[in-house]
């Protein structure tokens, strides 16, 4: 049994407030190569390899959705009201993307103004109550 801590949220969208989130994507493919066949998160019900790699891919997608808008010129806050969640939409706090593209934003371009956790909860708000309209 391994003990993942906030490393894992399981059916849950998982939020960086910091460090690079490749660091979570290779975190995650670490957990896994350990073999273990039960793994306790920190957020979440009790999950396996495939849990891992949900949260693994959840971070894939959101670096590949934050690199497309950056590329196209769209500033943070038009890539994470626009991000396409595709799978991940419905999952619990989903709202959450709004900081993981926040951080991804800041690892591409360190110039990024930045915005304090006050900021980033009111946008989260935002975002979420765009998406209940």
């Amino acid at each position: 049994m391994l003990f993942a801590g906030d490393l894992l949220f399981i059916g849950c969208t998982p939020i960086v407030w910091s460090g690079p989130l490749a660091g979570w994507i290779d975190a995650c493919d670490t957990v896994i190569g350990l073999g273990a066949p039960t793994v306790v998160p920190g957020h979440g019900p009790v999950t396996d390899a495939d849990g891992i790699r949900a949260v693994r891919d959840y971070f894939r997608h959101v670096v590949e959705q934050a690199d497309t808008a950056y590329a196209e010129g769209r500033g943070f806050q038009e890539a994470a009201f626009g991000v396409d969640l595709a799978g991940y939409a419905d999952r619990l706090d989903a709202e959450r993307v709004v900081v993981n593209i926040y951080r991804r934003y800041r690892e591409i371009h360190p110039d990024q103004p930045v915005a304090d956790r006050l900021t980033l909860f009111g946008l989260m708000a935002e975002w979420d109550r765009r998406r209940q309209s």
